[in-house]
């Protein structure tokens, strides 16, 4: 058998692994220039590790990604990375029991009755309890006044006007997997993408790298895959037993348009979010007082986070640069996805300075952006009845998407779990329940 796997992000990688250590014939095409989809880093000429396009860690339960990472040979490490939120114009620690306990900008009943919200999500094991309600309607029942201070302003800033949409076990999920410790990669994630490439190849996998995937045909009982920028190569090159596409359900849908026209209002009623990350390496920190990430919970800003890095991995590695993340997640369509870097950051120091009343543009050293037009799944109620499997229609014809992987939130170990499943399911043929337990 052999096997074309369209994406090279962690779920394309993981699926390529299980496989080419089953002793399947596997062809891995990606259009970036190396391995890691979202995750895929960029490095300065001064730096020592790569940094993320789009900010990354994991937690101490995504048990997947460690298990990839020890088989790989990539090293880890936890660390307590502080979080604060934006709240009223004043930056303020929220990241544990004590801190909530602290806050001022709730009431004390109303501090004592999140917390217990907060446990309550924690240990409840059957989302699907909360399946058929709004985050919103779930939160409001819970007490009105801390999601009016500080899960309202949040949600309008991540989804904008679909943020009432929003389904509870979307919120259970973020709550239910988030730890007080968050771990990174030495190196970035790049390096632990680059370690599973390397000993997929070493099994005999290929990689096709610079090369964007124009569209699949299936013909004489194989898939045909046409490419854009394949150089020397011939159509052979590109002709499998079976295929998968690791990438969004509107790629899918354009890329096989033999797709039956009820599947594909399906993959139609999937929507999304983009996203779009400006990085600043700064001659000094912008947080003094240690703040890794900071939420947003402040309405009219025109991003949803800050994120500090090297608060988080030591500048060292970095060449002493102080870098920051300034995120957003957009609908595919606005007017940032056409601004370059330094247009945003004009557009943004008015809102950096009420962060850091210090911060102008004589701290930046150098500027990008990086842009996603699909990062992030609008997860509604009643989600799971949505969620497509992995086998399409078309015989042979696989798809694997953050999209499937409800009721938790994307993330790489997500995409880890998601390609083992896939591996065993095209060598065995059994779809499984997607670990929606």
């Amino acid at each position: 058998m052999r096997v074309g796997i369209i994406g090279a992000g962690f779920t394309g990688l993981t699926t390529a692994l299980g496989l080419v250590k089953r002793g399947i014939e596997v062809v891995i095409l990606e259009k970036e220039e190396g391995p890691g989809g979202l995750a895929i880093g960029f490095k300065d000429k001064q730096w020592e590790w790569a940094l993320e396009r789009h900010y990354h860690h994991i937690f101490t339960s995504d048990n997947a990604v460690k298990r990839l990472a020890v088989e790989a040979g990539a090293k880890y490490f936890f660390s307590r990375g502080k979080t604060s939120s934006l709240w009223n114009g004043k930056m303020v620690q929220l990241d544990s029991p004590t801190s909530l306990v602290r806050f001022g900008g709730l009431s004390f009943i109303s501090r004592i009755k999140t917390g217990v919200g907060i446990a309550y999500l924690r240990y409840l094991a059957d989302w699907r309890k909360l399946e058929g309600l709004t985050a919103e309607t779930w939160l409001k029942n819970w007490d009105e006044e801390a999601y009016r201070v500080i899960w309202e302003p949040l949600l309008a800033g991540k989804f904008g006007e679909r943020a009432s949409e929003i389904g509870a076990a979307w919120f259970w999920a973020r709550i239910k997997k988030r730890s007080p410790y968050l771990g990174y990669f030495e190196g970035g994630f790049e390096e632990l993408a680059r370690k599973v490439e390397k000993r997929a190849k070493a099994r005999g996998a290929k990689f096709v790298y610079g090369a964007g995937v124009a569209g699949l045909k299936p013909e004489g009982g194989k898939w045909k895959v046409s490419m854009e920028g394949a150089g020397e190569r011939t159509a052979k090159d590109f002709e499998f037993d079976k295929v998968l596409v690791t990438a969004s359900s509107f790629l899918l849908a354009k890329l096989a348009p033999q797709l039956p026209r009820s599947y594909k209002e399906k993959l139609a009623a999937l929507d999304g979010l983009g996203a779009v990350n400006l990085v600043l390496a700064l001659k000094r920190s912008f947080f003094d007082d240690g703040t890794y990430w900071l939420n947003v919970n402040q309405k009219g800003f025109p991003f949803v986070a800050v994120v500090e890095q090297t608060n988080f991995v030591e500048s060292g590695h970095y060449g002493g640069d102080r870098l920051i993340y300034v995120g957003n997640y957009l609908p595919a369509n606005h007017k940032y996805f056409g601004y370059g870097w330094e247009r945003l950051v004009s557009e943004f120091l008015p809102y950096l300075k009420k962060i850091n009343g210090g911060f102008e543009k004589g701290w930046i050293r150098k500027g990008w952006v990086f842009k996603a037009p699909f990062a992030q799944p609008l997860v509604t109620t009643g989600y799971s009845a949505k969620v497509l499997p992995h086998e399409t229609p078309l015989p042979g014809l696989y798809w694997a998407s953050i999209q499937q992987v409800y009721p938790w939130d994307r993330g790489t170990n997500y995409a880890v779990e998601m390609g083992e499943r896939v591996a065993e399911l095209m060598l065995n043929g059994e779809e499984k329940d997607g670990g929606r337990k």
